[in-house]
């Protein structure tokens, strides 16, 4: 298995722990990058800040793929052959449907599975749970799903932007004790690197476990 990043949003003052083990990570060598947005970014105005912030953590060579509109065998399997994914920020609901329709569940499943690598911001790293649930405290089914199962690849939920989405903590308090589910809160510019199937957190980290929250 390769690594997993979950990110809750950049800012200008980013962890610097967290910037750290990323370029100790993808600054070994030019890595490809494949952005996956959760919607058609037709002026690439979000892959182009995205681009500049990335370039802090690693030394990327960037190629964008647009989910709405590529159906191209060969554009796919070029995703898969990319040292890292990328999945975007946005509306959780409709980036798992689109990640549904282009069949690219199991795909991501199996990259990781292989050494991949996945970077996830937002929506991104909400993916990255068994369902996206948890998506619910901050963001609005706008496409009716009627599963929320997801890439299953962490066996926890991931809450980003804790810093302007703590309004949620009684809510999300009391989704943890009746799911079972362990929650964990990122505010921007924080992250969790799983690696070798360890967590380390980077920032104001906070686990939501049975109905308790415990700063990790």
């Amino acid at each position: 298995m390769g690594a997993l990043v979950l990110l809750s949003g950049f800012t200008d003052k980013d962890n610097i722990n967290l910037k750290t083990k990323m370029n100790e990570i993808f600054f070994k060598k030019r890595f490809t990058l494949s952005y996956i947005p959760s919607i058609t970014d037709r002026t690439l105005k979000h892959f182009k800040k995205t681009k500049t912030k990335l370039s802090e953590y690693g030394n990327f060579n960037f190629n964008y793929f647009d989910i709405d509109d590529f159906c191209d065998i060969d554009k796919i399997e070029k995703i898969f052959k990319s040292d890292v994914i990328y999945l975007s920020g946005g509306n959780a609901y409709y980036f798992l449907n689109n990640l549904r329709k282009r069949y690219l569940i199991t795909r991501l499943r199996r990259y990781i599975n292989n050494g991949g690598y996945i970077i996830g911001l937002c929506a991104g790293a909400i993916m990255m749970a068994k369902d996206i649930a948890a998506a619910q405290f901050g963001c609005k089914d706008i496409v009716g799903l009627s599963s929320l199962s997801s890439l299953n690849l962490v066996d926890f939920d991931f809450m980003p932007h804790w810093n302007q989405n703590n309004c949620y903590l009684e809510d999300i308090k009391k989704y943890s004790s009746k799911t079972g589910n362990t929650v964990y809160t990122c505010n921007d510019g924080d992250g969790i690197i799983v690696k070798d199937n360890k967590l380390h957190f980077y920032g104001d980290i906070n686990m939501i476990k049975e109905g308790k929250i415990v700063i990790v």
